[in-house]
């Protein structure tokens, strides 16, 4: 059945639907994109985005959903397509989509300077409650509070599994890599986050006293998914490895589920993460089993880019990445995909963890020399104010 559907995609994307009228006035009309930005209707031919969604060797099931939501008419019997970004020019006669003018986009949606509220400050983010920030492998039961288990339903099995990580931002949103929500096998799909987890195998987990127990986890459904719509994702390089899950209830905030701050700040621009000592957390892959049963970290220090380059030299790595990593054993491993690469920040006395990057890419788990790749989130605050909602 899905082999009979990525027949039917890539059929109605290439243009050989027989008995479909030809719409030519649709060609380069103003359109929306799923993702909601102005863009152009065009052929798939004139759009790289779809075309690199195209070209995965596996399209998941919310893949073909954005391609499907995409498709805003027909010419000679071949699918247009809305894009934000299309490489040919419009034909004679006609005229590119105008963008709306400032006023009228104010007054449709806040601006990102007024959607600044959406997001907690130090100290509702990025602060943890226990007494110790570095030291063993295990974490204590409240370290890292707003490390978020992404689950994903599995369509041939009738399961749920968590393959991903994640990062809680505020309230309503959970920060992860596209990559786990796009990239994925086409019988999984997104479902829900879990949040407030330290051991897998109990709930509530409790301390040394079996009568001081935390509060249980908060497993809470997905009610939309806001993948970056230039993510790229091939066998050489990964761009623009972030997405927004938005939750279908609020989280209820305890000493267990804690959201991090976000570096949006001016001063962040700056920051030299390639020198820094920073910190992963997750359930990932370990060296001796496919997943830890306790929410586990690991220190990391920054790498500089031109060694991080020598590294995947066909990956063009840029200043939207970040490299850290590398000493033999330490890594963020395929579990860890998505979730949080965090930036300890002291000020005025109080330690406050700001999100430096989403777990992207890398080699094998925690080969000596190797760096992790990590998606920059300071540069793209704008795209994730754009797509909060109250």
């Amino acid at each position: 059945m899905a082999n009979v559907v990525l027949v039917l995609v890539a059929a109605a994307l290439t243009g050989f639907l027989q008995g479909s009228s030809t719409v030519v006035a649709q060609y380069w009309s103003s359109c929306k994109t799923p993702v909601n930005e102005v863009g152009s209707c065009v052929l798939v031919a004139e759009c790289n985005f779809i075309r690199q969604v195209l070209q995965k060797p596996i399209l998941g099931q919310n893949d073909i959903r954005f391609i499907e939501a995409s498709r805003c008419g027909i010419k000679d019997r071949k699918a247009l397509v809305c894009c934000a970004k299309p490489s040919g020019s419009p034909p004679a006669g006609s005229s590119p989509p105008v963008a709306q003018p400032v006023t009228s986009r104010i007054d449709q949606a806040p601006s990102n300077v007024d959607k600044r509220h959406l997001l907690p400050k130090s100290p509702v983010c990025g602060v943890q409650y226990s007494d110790r920030i570095v030291g063993g492998e295990r974490t204590k039961i409240d370290e890292y509070p707003w490390t978020a288990r992404v689950q994903h339903f599995d369509n041939r099995y009738g399961e749920t599994k968590f393959h991903c990580g994640g990062s809680l931002i505020n309230e309503f949103y959970v920060l992860t890599a596209a990559h786990c929500v796009s990239g994925i096998p086409r019988h999984w799909t997104v479902n829900a986050v879990r949040l407030g987890e330290w051991n897998t195998a109990t709930d509530p987990d409790c301390g040394e006293d079996p009568d001081d127990c935390y509060d249980r986890v908060q497993d809470i459904d997905v009610a939309k998914i806001v993948q970056h719509e230039n993510f790229i994702n091939t066998k050489t390089e990964v761009h623009n490895d972030i997405a927004l899950l938005r939750l279908a209830r609020k989280v209820v905030y305890s000493d267990t589920v804690v959201p991090i701050c976000l570096p949006l700040d001016g001063s962040f621009a700056s920051r030299p993460y390639d020198s820094l000592k920073m910190f992963v957390a997750g359930w990932g892959q370990t060296e001796d089993a496919s997943g830890s049963q306790f929410k586990l970290y690991v220190a990391l220090k920054g790498v500089p880019v031109e060694r991080c380059r020598a590294e995947f030299p066909t990956a063009r790595i840029d200043d939207r990445q970040i490299c850290a990593g590398g000493e033999a054993g330490k890594d963020s491993c395929k579990g860890d995909s998505g979730g949080p690469l965090m930036d300890l920040v002291v000020s005025q006395g109080q330690a406050v963890y700001y999100l430096a990057g989403v777990v992207s890419f890398g080699k094998q788990c925690g080969l000596a020399g190797v760096p992790g790749v990590y998606t920059k989130v300071n540069r793209f605050g704008d795209w994730i104010l754009n797509h909060l909602e109250p």
